[in-house]
């Protein structure tokens, strides 16, 4: 990671996180959007996005009101359906805080890892 680009910051998440595959590879990918107050007066709100197994392993703990701390990079692109500019910031860590919904995070958890011992089991 290069730190000349690194952001973390602490926030809520102000909607129901969205969790999808995309791709060929189907890479698992998630999408928040965190608010973020300055402890004065402004609230920034920020999109953030990770991918693969921060995507995977995060997606299930977390909900609308989640407080979570965020590292990551800063990204500027253009929507691939659209002639507009994105900016967002990519996940590279997720901290859990509060509002935490351990009991679906876990129990999803748990399904990734028998599905890996059954996909490992069987390509001996």
């Amino acid at each position: 990671m290069s730190w000349n680009n690194d952001c973390r910051f602490i926030g809520n998440i102000t909607h129901p996180p969205h969790f999808q595959r995309v791709g060929e590879s189907r890479l698992p990918f998630l999408r928040l959007y965190l608010a973020v107050d300055d402890g004065r007066e402004h609230t920034a709100y920020v999109r953030v996005v990770a991918y693969g197994d921060v995507a995977l392993l995060t997606y299930p703990y977390l909900q609308a009101g989640s407080k979570i701390m965020v590292q990551a990079r800063y990204r500027q692109r253009r929507r691939h359906d659209r002639n507009e500019k994105v900016h967002e910031f990519v996940a590279d860590h997720i901290v859990f805080i509060d509002k935490i919904d351990w009991e679906r995070g876990d129990a999803a958890r748990a399904r990734l890892q028998a599905a890996q011992e059954v996909s490992l089991a069987g390509g001996l």
